[in-house]
């Protein structure tokens, strides 16, 4: 954790001295600093589907019972599945 606060403050050092040395080339920074936070995956959502039964066990639902006596392997076999299902 102290290494990311390192490397940020780092960046936002060197992004002020950018700021004040190249003040014609502010536009050229500030086009760069957006195309940078447009890469980064900080605050976008994803499309991931959110787990709705996390933490929700109920004995009566069967596939989440075949996944737990199955262990690990459900999983592997689900994404094959789906691999061949979608290829």
């Amino acid at each position: 954790m102290k290494d990311n606060t390192r490397y940020l403050l780092a960046g936002v050092g060197i992004g002020a001295l950018l700021w004040y040395a190249w003040k014609p080339s502010k536009e050229d920074l500030r086009g760069m600093v957006d195309t940078v936070a447009n890469k980064l995956p900080i605050g976008k959502n994803s499309n991931e589907p959110v787990v709705a039964k996390a933490g929700l066990s109920d004995p009566m639902d069967l596939d989440d019972n075949k996944m737990v006596s199955e262990g690990s392997q459900y999983g592997v076999h689900y994404y094959n599945k789906n691999e061949q299902d979608n290829a």
